[in-house]
């Protein structure tokens, strides 16, 4: 940390160590005035000194995609928000926030917050001890200051809409959108592709656009650090599929984060008709048969058809076998990428008009195929 004359007599100026990706919409320039006076609200940036480091979640990822390892004595700069994640650390929004209180990093994109206790595993999160809050022309840094217009509705006409859902986090969801996106590319559509739901970072982004999506969004553009614990998510998924839309894509595949079932608002997409009338398809990525099973045909009870289950569960053939038995055409996407994608094209009439001559095509199928 470097310090530097005062902004005001009651602001601090520094320069953080590490800022992490959260932090993104800001735009944030090396030197920061921080009020010694922190805010405590959802969306808020906040500044903190690392006490202790996660020996599992050791690294932030910083605005430029790439990640920084955390020690010690690190001024870091991260937002304000809530995790309910089953396989990492849980925490919420404190009420009231005072500079030297003690808060924790959740997640490697910069969101800080309480601590639920350790997980099992994991243990206990990166412990941060509180300076303050950034501020700009006297107001502090919100995510909601930057956000993206609200779409109250959404557009008249709508491209095909991909979803990609799962049981639980690191059941493959971004990996099979990748290869989604990578093939649709392949054979001369144009995809643009976001995230409705999860906890803000880059990496999943980044994947998308590396693999080829031509636009991507995600609720940070939509001004929110995570969408754990909110009732207005399908109101932030209209918001993302109107932005998604603009510039007419042949195609848009929006992932899911976070199960089915768990407390980032994904039902709440499902029951809103609204939203699921213009789902064309669903892609699930499962850890086991009877997960894979049940989030189809919650799928599909709710008019959404599922073009493929894919995930742990379908790593050997026992998995395939038993779920192609309960109805569902089962893909590993790994181990058959073609057949995972041309599920997804034939549920969502993608192949009435090739965009690319036979032979591109062809060579496209291959590449899918040797991927």
């Amino acid at each position: 940390m470097r310090l530097a004359p005062a902004a005001t007599p009651h602001e601090l100026r520094l320069r953080p160590d590490k800022i992490g990706s959260v932090c993104s919409p800001f735009g944030l320039r090396p030197y920061l005035s921080v009020s010694p006076e922190p805010v405590a609200a959802e969306g808020v940036a906040v500044v903190g000194r690392v006490r202790s480091v996660a020996h599992s979640y050791d690294q932030i990822e910083l605005p430029s995609g790439r990640t920084a390892l955390l020690v010690p004595g690190d001024i870091v700069v991260g937002v304000l928000g809530s995790r309910a994640a089953l396989r990492g650390f849980c925490g919420r929004v404190p009420e009231t926030l005072r500079r030297g209180d003690t808060l924790y990093l959740l997640n490697k994109g910069g969101v800080v917050g309480s601590s639920a206790g350790a997980t099992v595993g994991l243990g206990t999160p990166t412990e941060l001890e509180i300076i303050g809050t950034p501020m700009r022309a006297g107001e502090p840094l919100r995510l909601g200051d930057y956000a993206l217009a609200q779409a109250s509705t959404l557009p008249e006409s709508l491209p095909p809409v991909l979803l990609v859902a799962a049981t639980c986090m690191h059941a493959g969801k971004t990996t099979a959108a990748g290869v989604i996106v990578h093939h649709l590319v392949g054979r001369g559509h144009r995809v643009h592709a976001g995230k409705a739901t999860g906890v803000a970072a880059l990496s999943d982004l980044l994947s998308l656009a590396d693999n080829g999506a031509a636009a991507t969004v995600s609720f940070l553009d939509a001004g929110l650090p995570s969408t754990c614990h909110r009732d207005d998510v399908p109101e932030v998924t209209r918001t993302i599929l109107s932005e998604l839309a603009a510039e007419a894509p042949d195609v848009i595949v929006v992932e899911l984060g976070d199960g089915l079932l768990g407390s980032y608002g994904v039902e709440a997409i499902l029951e809103d008709a609204s939203l699921t009338a213009h789902f064309s398809g669903a892609v699930v990525a499962a850890n086991d048969i009877i997960g894979g099973y049940a989030v189809g045909q919650h799928l599909e009870a709710r008019g959404v058809p599922v073009c493929a289950i894919t995930g742990p569960a379908t790593d050997n053939d026992a998995g395939r076998q038993k779920l192609a038995e309960l109805g569902f055409c089962a893909a590993n996407v790994y181990q058959q990428p073609a057949e995972l994608c041309a599920a997804v094209r034939k549920t969502l009439d993608l192949d009435r008009r090739p965009l690319r001559s036979a032979a591109e095509v062809a060579q496209a199928d291959q590449d899918a195929e040797d991927a």
